[in-house]
């Protein structure tokens, strides 16, 4: 039985008898889906529906708006989807109980959104792209979860900010030698702006959990270095407190020397005032 349990923005959206549902996880059952609808098209080798719900930048420019949101629920059967879908689910809980669900929503809109209108503006400039699929998109949900959390243990001990990095670098390396232009651009473009987007949300300023990452120089220990007659003095004081303790008979030879010779010097200023 499903019922409406939300008293709260970080709430889960509705309950499925004991389960919590958040709002990412109803998303990614749409993804599923889209996913099973896609299948079945290629199955039936309607090429021509898949393209119509693919991002192409000229038929987008001929009027078919719609692709700026149907583009990333083209998906056709691949294991990487189900990671996909892990990266939403987990990740995407964690950022709704955190900064909301309508903070969690106005972010998956705008990572939606933003590839498509950037790739639309390249387009008048020469380069005409086509895209389609969501594993940039919910891959920044997860840089967007470790802008967060960047010391969350997530992998075999491994802070989340490692992690993100890691995964950013190999997937840009990957992009560049496949040459796909429109999948680098689209990767940087939803992975900056969720980072950008969460710490500026959570209020935090934009750097400040991360700048641990790089290594700050602390600032050079002051010793107090004694000058001779110091230590000198200091040792004297030692002797004198010991004779008022102890008596003369309890100077060793070399307290005894060092006394005469303190004494000596002591003279030898009187002699010259």
């Amino acid at each position: 039985m499903v019922v409406d349990r939300n008293s709260g923005n970080t709430s889960p959206l509705l309950w499925a008898g004991s389960f919590p549902v958040y709002a990412s996880a109803l998303i990614a059952l749409v993804h599923v889906l889209t996913m099973v609808a896609t299948a079945l098209a290629m199955a039936a080798r309607t090429e021509g529906l898949i393209q119509s719900f693919q991002f192409s930048s000229s038929a987008v420019l001929g009027g078919a708006v719609w692709q700026f949101g149907t583009y990333a629920f083209v998906h056709p059967p691949d294991l990487f989807f189900l990671l996909e879908l892990y990266m939403l689910v987990v990740f995407g809980r964690q950022i709704e109980q955190l900064l909301g669900r309508n903070a969690f929503l106005g972010i998956y809109a705008v990572l939606l959104l933003l590839p498509p209108l950037a790739l639309t503006g390249a387009s008048f400039f020469g380069f005409s792209s086509f895209y389609s699929g969501s594993g940039a998109l919910h891959f920044a949900v997860f840089v967007a979860f470790a802008a967060l959390y960047p010391s969350a243990e997530i992998l075999f001990g491994i802070q989340a900010r490692w992690v993100a990095l890691f995964l950013v670098a190999f997937s840009l390396l990957q992009a560049l030698a496949s040459g796909d232009r429109a999948g680098l651009g689209v990767l940087v473009l939803d992975c900056g702006a969720a980072f950008l987007m969460v710490r500026w949300l959570k209020g935090g300023g934009v750097l400040p959990e991360w700048r641990s990452m790089i290594p700050v120089r602390s600032a050079p220990k002051l010793h107090v270095v004694k000058r001779p007659e110091d230590e000198e003095d200091s040792s004297i004081d030692a002797i004198l407190e010991k004779i008022s303790r102890s008596g003369m008979s309890s100077l060793s030879v070399r307290e005894r020397s060092k006394l005469e010779r303190a004494r000596e010097e002591l003279l030898e200023k009187d002699r010259n005032r």
